[in-house]
């Protein structure tokens, strides 16, 4: 039974906050107020108005979104109450696009609140001024994408239409996972983890990156692996099957593995396609055992599920956006619902580090898709999950977004220009970056591309027979020592491609990872990247940054 006493309080202690600026403090109270009553527009709707003035449109939106879907049109007519709710939820969710830098969504909604009856006339005619505001600033951006797009070289950086801005800063700030995962209690279980996969020979500790001043303060706390032991080159480090893969549905894989398939027997090089028991899923595995794997796992939420539009999204080009990395968020959505947890204490993922916006990179910003909306939202529809679930909120699908960019493992793909498939190793993910890495990942069981040209060496194909036998995954990775390295040596992976030059590979860690390298390789070289201006005005109406890029 709801005590809707203990609620109250909650929104008053919310409405105080609010009145004294505090507009964290204010999202915690209504949020516990909604923990209470999912499905209260009132709490949803100042909760959207805290998240605005905190800086945060990006969940704004969604809270907005909450308001809308729970005040039906008939009952809102004959309740004032309930009908200035309603319009302050439209209001704030055309604000949350305007404030993202999407004047053409913000304009459409802004003239929608102009011609809806229900629009008080003062509120009306704040809606279409600022809908005019906003569809000449949306003119202007469209002549802007056109031009520019027609340069051979930019003068400024120009998104692709319904593409914005946000700023993550690794976190939000009432979640304390991040400081949870620096615990002693938590690294002690890594640390057992790692003993167990390396024998013994690699240390979880804190590290400072190479090139950073001793006396300097790290503004995020790192961990990195050091050696136990002296190594020797070629040593083997340490093997990991994947946790969970994805692939992009262009070619048919096994969805447990992402192996590829044979429809037939006609190729031993390649499993014969085993398809889902239940005649309305669509989804392939290798065998009955990679099948009971994913079904443990996730599979049971997603069975039978049609997921076309989450394929057409992550298929489709998108500029800059990490788009390829959604179907890690359905497993995960859907792994979790199976679990009864959060998304974000999943336990093999719970450690990973997040993406965070840098001041090196898009001024401090990162791009914002309007379609995360509704890939979200298809998301909660495909597993039934509420929408008014706090454990499966908008922050939380944000936040993974953020980790899954720093820590999904590109995989094989036939395409090499293709982002095919990908992986995630919680473990093999602790290693940090270094383009001048002392360690490398080797993937035996890799396929082998299909082609009469290049047929697969029959050394090749022993190693896969010998190495399936033993029940390896299709896509385990192996660490190898890239060189000799010393006891108490800090060891690293490489994020890049070391082959590039600096201005690439730092281009390509900025936008991935988030920072800048300053290894040895990279202090020796001179140059680097800068990320090209932002006319910010052509996002924002009363921003005059930017316009004196415009006529260059």
């Amino acid at each position: 039974m709801v005590d809707q006493n203990i609620v109250d309080q909650h929104r008053i202690r919310g409405n105080d906050a609010i009145k004294n600026k505090d507009y964290i403090k204010a999202w915690e109270e209504y949020t516990k107020g909604l923990e209470i009553t999912p499905k209260d527009p009132t709490l949803w709707s100042n909760r959207s108005f805290a998240c605005l003035k905190a800086g945060f449109p990006e969940l704004a939106i969604m809270d907005s979104y909450r308001v809308i879907d729970l005040c039906d049109q008939d009952i809102i007519r004959n309740n004032e109450s309930l009908k200035t709710v309603y319009q302050k939820g439209n209001f704030r969710y055309a604000e949350s696009l305007a404030a993202l830098g999407l004047p053409r969504l913000a304009a459409t909604n802004f003239n929608v609140i102009a011609s809806d009856a229900l629009t008080k006339d003062v509120d009306r005619k704040n809606a279409m001024e600022r809908g005019l505001k906003l569809s000449k600033t949306s003119l202007e951006q469209m002549h802007h994408m056109v031009k520019e797009g027609q340069k051979e070289n930019e003068n400024f950086l120009i998104t692709e239409e319904d593409v914005g801005f946000y700023q993550f800063n690794g976190k939000y700030p009432w979640d304390n996972r991040p400081d949870e995962r620096i615990k002693e209690s938590s690294l002690q279980k890594l640390q057992h983890k790692l003993d167990l996969i390396s024998n013994n020979r690699l240390k979880l500790d804190f590290v400072k990156f190479p090139g950073q001043d001793v006396k300097s303060e790290s503004p995020l706390i790192q961990l990195g692996i050091i050696s136990k032991v002296d190594l020797i080159k070629e040593d083997i480090i340490m093997e990991e099957d994947p946790f969970l893969t994805i692939h992009n549905h262009y070619h048919l894989r096994c969805d447990y593995c992402f192996h590829l398939l044979e429809e037939s027997n006609d190729d031993e090089e390649y499993p014969v396609e085993y398809p889902c028991p239940n005649p309305s899923c669509e989804e392939s595995f290798c065998n009955e055992k990679c099948y009971n794997l994913a079904k443990n796992l996730y599979h049971d939420e997603i069975c039978g599920k049609i997921i076309e539009n989450l394929i057409d999204y992550i298929q489709r080009e998108r500029g800059d956006i990490k788009n390829n990395n959604i179907l890690f968020i359905l497993k995960l959505f859907a792994l979790a619902k199976k679990r009864n947890i959060c998304p974000l204490d999943i336990e093999e993922i719970k450690h990973f580090t997040r993406y965070h916006s840098t001041p090196n990179y898009l001024e401090n910003h990162d791009l914002w898709d309007a379609d995360f909306e509704k890939v979200y939202l298809e998301i909660l529809k495909l597993l039934n999950i509420s929408i008014y679930d706090l454990k499966f909120d908008f922050w939380v699908f944000i936040t993974l977004i953020a980790m899954l960019g720093t820590n999904a493992f590109g995989g094989p793909a036939i395409d090499p220009s293709v982002h095919d498939t990908a992986a995630i190793f919680p473990l093999i993910s602790l290693f940090n970056h270094s383009c001048d890495n002392n360690l490398e990942g080797q993937l035996y069981l890799q396929e082998w591309p299909k082609s009469v040209q290049d047929p697969m060496p029959a050394v090749y194909k022993a190693l896969r027979k010998t190495l399936r036998s033993i029940n390896c995954h299709s896509y385990r990775m192996t660490i190898v020592a890239k060189k000799n390295i010393k006891k108490g040596e800090q060891l690293f992976l490489t994020y890049c491609n070391p082959d590039y030059n600096k201005r690439a590979r730092h281009r390509q860690l900025l936008r991935s990872y988030g920072f800048i390298c300053h290894c040895k390789n990279c202090k020796d070289e001179l140059g680097g990247y800068k990320s090209l201006p932002i006319a910010w005005c052509l996002y924002f109406p009363d921003d005059n940054r930017g316009k004196d890029l415009l006529n260059r």
